[in-house]
């Protein structure tokens, strides 16, 4: 199965979100940027509009933060742009230390909302992201290891909890 084809498959539950911003977010560019996106389907997401409204992944709701992600990969993808603002952004995001307990409370509220098949397939997108070589490489493998983290989540068992001999 093509990248497309699995992105699309793993994220196939989605639904669109109600809102795109949460209630009573402040005035800013991003909540603005977000808000460019309210009515649109992940899939009719084009690399102009990311461009154009980079920042909305940070002014978007938790759903909706969830619901884009396939069209941000997508787009990226059929048009040929690892180099876009947006996946700088993501990476970002999933740059971080493997121990949740760091995770601050705008990743909480969204990346373990994931599935482990929408984990995989956001692997997969890094993955094209490092075959690009646009990207840092160090930066990759810590996003790649903290999904990692996130597709396991339900099936790791904490170490206080095993039995002492």
């Amino acid at each position: 199965m093509d990248l497309l084809s699995f992105i699309k498959e793993a994220f196939s539950d989605r639904l669109a979100p109600q809102s795109v911003v949460e209630a009573g977010h402040p005035p800013t560019d991003e909540y603005e940027d977000a808000l460019a996106f309210e009515g649109k389907f992940w899939n009719e997401l084009t690399c102009s509009d990311l461009q154009k409204y980079h920042a909305a992944t940070s002014g978007f709701s938790p759903e909706a933060f969830c619901y884009f992600l396939p069209g941000i990969y997508s787009a990226g993808i059929r048009e040929n742009r690892p180099d876009l603002i947006v996946n700088g952004s993501l990476i970002s995001s999933l740059d971080r230390g493997n121990a949740p307990n760091s995770w601050d409370d705008f990743f909480l509220e969204r990346w373990p909302k994931l599935t482990p098949k929408e984990c995989e397939a956001t692997q997969r997108w890094l993955l094209w992201l490092s075959d690009s070589g646009k990207e840092n490489d160090i930066a990759l493998s810590r996003a790649f290891d903290t999904l990692t983290v996130l597709s396991n989540q339900q099936h790791a068992i904490p170490l206080a909890s095993w039995p002492r001999k």
